[in-house]
């Protein structure tokens, strides 16, 4: 579109990336490691944290200033740095930054990239105004819609990760929104990695049932209701064991109140890999999501999936087939639908099981990385050109480059 030459500069400002271990600092480095493979430069603009990553990426990362959150002692929380990021991007300019946080670093690349002239755009990753009420907070829930709304209709264009997202919000005033689907690992979460080693460390046989969930062990994962349907299968014989994956501020309390279950803590890329594909039934109770990457985990390592009907789950869970799905917060129809897949056995279960593998064969991250790309640089083009209308030709002023 002759906007860029020797590839596209993309700066992500994001308040989380790996070596942490959630969906969006996955989902952003899956990203990055994609607009790099197709020749861009991008700089990862994130917390200032005690421990370094892998030092072999492709992109570039850059300390914020920052303080620890509270309970989550490996996150930090971006603090504003208005006068830091207008130097960087004074010496050397991106073509566009990509904003994965609303928080006080967000804020302040805003307000710098609108009086540089910079364009922006934003990705909707995390639904912190439905976290609220999880940590008692939810009185102040209109000042947050107001705000995430306010924030993102500032950029050029947000990007969300389902058609059910994009839908949510356009209901609550969000413009210029733009597909940004996520894509899932088929060679890592595979049926191959089934163990029957770990099956029978977990105390089952061949035949048995197990459930299994991965989660970050917080309030605003419903996990409760997880702990206690998954309990509740095996009180009654319907499961003969049920497995929760994953680390967080509620693992002590949840180790303590559903003692029939076992709590793996973090684990590896492949031992995770290893307990979706031996578990049975994958039990998602989680209300909060705006994707979902442990749904098309599960699913691509065979295993059928139960939870609720939005999100990644409303775009690959076909009812009945690869797994089920209940209305939100709808728990009855939750338990009545574990309690169906549980029942199936034999050609009726394998049938679930393949479907589930086949729900995940267009979930490419090449595809989404491809179209990523060509949005970004659809954007930069559609920028420069309302900068030129902007000026009135009898002025003769040139505008800023885009």
């Amino acid at each position: 579109m002759g906007l860029i030459s020797g590839g596209l500069k993309v700066c992500l400002l994001t308040e989380t990336f790996p070596p942490e271990v959630n969906g969006v600092s996955f989902t952003l480095a899956k990203l990055a490691r994609g607009l790099s493979g197709l020749g861009a430069s991008v700089k990862v603009l994130r917390p200032k944290r005690a421990y370094k990553g892998a030092d072999d990426e492709p992109w570039e990362e850059i300390d914020l200033p920052s303080c620890p959150i509270p309970n989550y002692p490996q996150l930090r929380f971006g603090l504003p740095c208005a006068s830091r990021l207008c130097d960087l991007w004074q010496k050397e300019r991106p073509d566009i930054i990509y904003l994965a946080t609303e928080g006080p670093a967000g804020f302040s690349a805003l307000r710098i990239a609108r009086k540089l002239r910079i364009p922006t755009v934003s990705g909707f990753h995390t639904n912190f105004d439905l976290y609220l009420k999880h940590y008692r907070i939810s009185l102040i829930q209109p000042l947050v819609d107001a705000y995430l709304r306010w924030f993102h209709n500032r950029t050029s264009a947000t990007f969300a990760p389902t058609d059910w997202m994009i839908e949510e919000l356009q209901n609550k005033g969000y413009h210029n929104l733009r597909m940004l689907s996520r894509g899932v690992d088929r060679e890592l979460f595979s049926p191959k990695q089934r163990s029957e080693k770990l099956r029978s460390n977990w105390g089952v046989e061949r035949e048995d049932k197990v459930i299994v969930s991965v989660s970050r062990i917080a309030a605003e994962k419903n996990l409760d209701l997880t702990c206690s349907l998954a309990e509740q299968m095996i009180e009654t014989g319907k499961a003969q064991a049920g497995v929760i994956v994953g680390d967080g501020p509620e693992l002590k309390r949840l180790k303590q109140k559903f003692t029939k279950l076992r709590f793996t803590g973090c684990l590896s890329k492949q031992a995770l890999a290893e307990h979706y594909a031996s578990g049975d039934v994958f039990l998602f109770a989680s209300v909060t999501e705006t994707f979902g990457n442990v749904v098309t985990e599960a699913l691509a390592s065979r295993t059928p999936v139960v939870t609720y009907d939005y999100a990644a789950p409303s775009e690959f869970i076909t009812e009945g087939v690869n797994g089920y799905l209940a209305s939100i917060n709808d728990e009855d129809k939750l338990r009545v639908n574990l309690r169906e897949i549980l029942s199936k056995t034999g050609d009726e279960l394998s049938e679930f099981k393949r479907a589930a593998r086949r729900s995940t064969d267009k979930a490419d991250w090449n595809q989404i990385h491809e179209k990523f790309q060509s949005d970004l640089l659809e954007i930069l083009h559609q920028v420069k050109e309302n900068q030129v209308k902007s000026v009135s030709p009898s002025s003769g002023t040139q505008p800023h480059p885009a």
